[in-house]
């Protein structure tokens, strides 16, 4: 299973869609957690929103959960620079990575989970 959480940042009233072997398998909002039933092996996990994407983080899954977090890579100083990110570095306007594990203590998040099959 793989469970991708997106952390509050920036673009908050916008949906990030969430591929999984280049497959769309769901959208994701502010604060949510949501869970991807997935068959052991290797995915290529990635976010996009619009015109931008995340990096494609590979994974390993076997019988365990993968945590991963995703988030606007373009923060602070770096929206500076956002028309060479619109321009040249769309693939890495947003951020995924992988984490220990995800912080269930916040009220507000919320949990969903997701199928195997595409919405």
């Amino acid at each position: 299973m793989i469970r991708i959480t997106r952390v509050s940042n920036s673009a908050r009233f916008r949906f990030y869609k969430i591929f999984i072997d280049d497959v769309y398998r769901g959208k994701i909002d502010v604060d949510e957690t949501k869970e991807f039933e997935v068959e052991n092996g290797t995915h290529t996990v990635y976010a996009k929103l619009d015109w931008g994407r995340s990096n494609k983080l590979c994974v390993h899954v076997n019988d365990s959960i993968i945590n991963l977090e995703v988030s606007d890579a373009v923060t602070g100083w770096k929206n500076l620079f956002l028309i060479v990110y619109a321009t040249f570095l769309a693939h890495k306007s947003l951020l995924l990575k992988e984490v220990e594990s995800v912080d269930t203590s916040l009220e507000n998040r919320t949990w969903t989970r997701e199928d195997s099959s595409a919405e």
